[in-house]
């Protein structure tokens, strides 16, 4: 299956680099903090612009969950989809798939999500989210996109 058919917010292609990897040859674990980090960034800065101040209405990571099903190796080409799977008050839950195609079969590698909180790094305390990141959020749409199918 194409990711062609989503958004380009929802599509995020790492640079699989030598030094993400480790002595077992394949992606460390802790490195796919690092793509999904980038992932969010992307998501973001399509939804909502690259203009945003993170300092005064940022957001603090409270939690993140992998589920690894298989290992990323240097040469190959991986994808993430990225969503927004629930919008709180203060907190909203990101939500990623990684996978890599091997011949017309999409395989998933990973499955995660990320807590993100609201947080105001001047005055050191969460807030509620700001309009001008819930508006467009809302309006590009919150959840699984619904033309994109779960993996198994």
């Amino acid at each position: 299956m194409k990711v062609n058919h989503l958004p380009e917010a929802h599509i995020y292609k790492p640079e699989i680099r030598f030094v993400d990897i480790d002595a077992a040859g394949i992606v460390n674990n802790a490195t796919y903090l690092n793509y999904f980090e980038q992932s969010r960034i992307q998501f973001f800065e399509e939804i909502v612009g690259k203009k945003w101040d993170w300092n005064s209405a940022g957001m603090v990571i409270a939690k993140h969950e992998v589920n690894y099903r298989q290992p990323i190796f240097f040469q190959d080409d991986v994808t993430i989809v990225t969503w927004i799977e629930r919008v709180g008050t203060k907190s909203m839950e990101a939500a990623y798939e990684i996978f890599k195609m091997v011949g017309e079969e999409r395989v998933l590698i990973a499955f995660a999500s990320t807590v993100m909180v609201s947080f105001d790094h001047r005055k050191g305390i969460s807030i509620p989210w700001n309009s001008d990141l819930l508006d467009p959020l809302q309006a590009f749409g919150v959840g699984r996109p619904s033309n994109w199918s779960p993996m198994a």
